[in-house]
């Protein structure tokens, strides 16, 4: 017998270079994981609400997605932000001409290097949730941007290594919670203050924290 959901968990999920960057919201408040994989991602939280993953779900078998499409339309002229997710039959080729020939043969576009670069993450998602179908409903794509965009006034310009470009989506996280507070606790505990031979978070993977605790904030 499947446990009921907690309502009080919300996770975000985002790929960063080295792994998952996994914000969790709970009642007790905010914390941070890194995963190497989705499977062990769903093992934690398979009780949580939501998990909201920042890779495509559900590929087409030919043509385009069309919610990929409406987010390009929702972030209008950040609509690049969004890639468009290829045809099912790109995700087990071996080479990226092999997987490019594969989508101009099923679409009326082709395949980025972008895309084939982050197949590895969207095929990890397709193995998690064929393996796992009790994930389904619970293990749900989300885009950030398109995510920021709703719950505050519309698209936020990009950069989100500018200082200014951060602080504006913590202002929208704050109209939801108080997650300014709880990113720069989780920022100082994973990514600054732990020693370098300890640290499994990178300098790097702040960005993927926001966007992640965007996430659990839409779930």
């Amino acid at each position: 017998m499947t446990a009921a959901p907690n309502t009080a968990v919300a996770v975000g999920v985002d790929w960063g270079s080295n792994g998952w960057v996994t914000a969790v919201r709970d009642a007790d408040g905010w914390d941070a994981r890194l995963h190497p994989s989705l499977l062990p991602v769903w093992h934690a939280h398979r009780g949580a609400a939501s998990v909201l993953v920042d890779i495509p779900i559900g590929l087409p078998e030919r043509g385009r997605r069309a919610c990929d499409v409406r987010a390009r339309e929702v972030l209008g002229s950040q609509r690049r932000r969004v890639f468009l997710a290829p045809p099912h039959a790109a995700l087990n080729a071996p080479t990226y001409a092999a997987a490019k020939r594969r989508v101009e043969a099923r679409t009326d576009g082709s395949l980025t290097t972008q895309t084939w670069n982050v197949l590895p993450q969207v095929r990890d998602a397709d193995v998690l949730l064929a393996e796992h179908p009790d994930a389904h409903g619970v293990v749900r794509e989300a885009h950030p941007e398109v995510c920021f965009a709703g719950l505050g006034d519309g698209p936020i310009a990009p950069a989100k290594t500018d200082d200014e470009d951060v602080e504006a989506r913590l202002d929208v996280l704050d109209r939801h919670g108080d997650a300014r507070e709880a990113y720069e606790r989780l920022v100082a505990e994973r990514i600054d203050d732990p020693p370098a031979h300890g640290r499994r978070f990178r300098a790097g993977n702040c960005d993927d924290l926001l966007d992640a605790m965007g996430l659990a904030v839409t779930g």
